[in-house]
C-alpha cells in the first residue's frame, strides 16, 4: 500500500516537471525560422543609436542561433525606432558636481510575420536604463553599454516573448 502510494507521488512530481519544462523556441510560431532586422528608425536628437541598436540587434540574433538573419524572403521582420533618450543628472557632491548620471532609452518595437502579415509583436515598449559615475566612465562608454541592454532587451523580446 505504501508502495503504490510512493509510485503515486513520484509519477505526480515527474509529470508536473515535465509540464513545466521549456522549450528554445520561445513563443515565436512554428513557421519562423529566419528574419530580417530592418533600419531602426530614430526621433531623438542622439546621433548614431538607430545604426547601432540595428548592428547589435542582428549580431545578437546570429549568436543565439534560432533564427537565420534573411534580407531577401525572411519569415519575419524586425523593426523599430529609438523614441527616447535622456540624461538627467541624479546625484551631486556638496560642491554642486554631478556625481551620477541616469541614461535612459526607450525603443518601440515591432516584429511581423511575413507569412500572414500579422504582428507578432506591434509598437511594443522597449526600456533600458542605467546611472554612471562621470569620474569614473565617459558619456560613450556608458552610452555604449546602455545600447548593448537595449539591444539584447529587443532580442529577447522579439525571439522569447520575455
Amino acid at each position: 500500500m505504501a508502495t503504490l502510494a510512493l509510485k503515486t507521488v513520484f509519477l505526480t512530481l515527474l509529470l508536473s516537471f515535465l509540464s513545466c519544462a521549456y522549450t528554445f523556441k520561445g513563443s515565436l510560431p512554428e513557421n519562423i525560422r529566419s528574419v530580417e532586422v530592418e533600419q531602426f528608425r530614430s526621433t531623438v536628437t542622439e546621433y548614431g543609436l538607430e545604426q547601432e541598436i540595428t548592428s547589435l540587434v542582428t549580431e545578437s540574433i546570429v549568436r543565439d542561433g534560432r533564427l537565420a538573419v534573411d534580407n531577401q524572403s525572411p519569415d519575419a521582420r524586425i523593426s523599430g525606432s529609438v523614441t527616447m533618450f535622456s540624461r538627467t543628472a541624479v546625484t551631486y557632491t556638496s560642491g554642486e558636481e554631478v556625481q551620477q548620471y541616469k541614461l535612459e532609452i526607450r525603443v518601440s518595437v515591432s516584429m511581423d510575420n511575413t507569412f500572414d502579415n500579422e504582428y507578432i509583436i506591434r509598437d511594443e515598449t522597449v526600456s533600458e536604463w542605467l546611472l554612471y559615475d562621470p569620474s569614473n566612465e565617459t558619456l560613450d562608454s556608458a552610452r555604449g553599454r546602455l545600447i548593448i541592454q537595449v539591444s539584447d532587451a529587443i532580442v529577447r523580446r522579439s525571439l522569447s516573448g520575455w
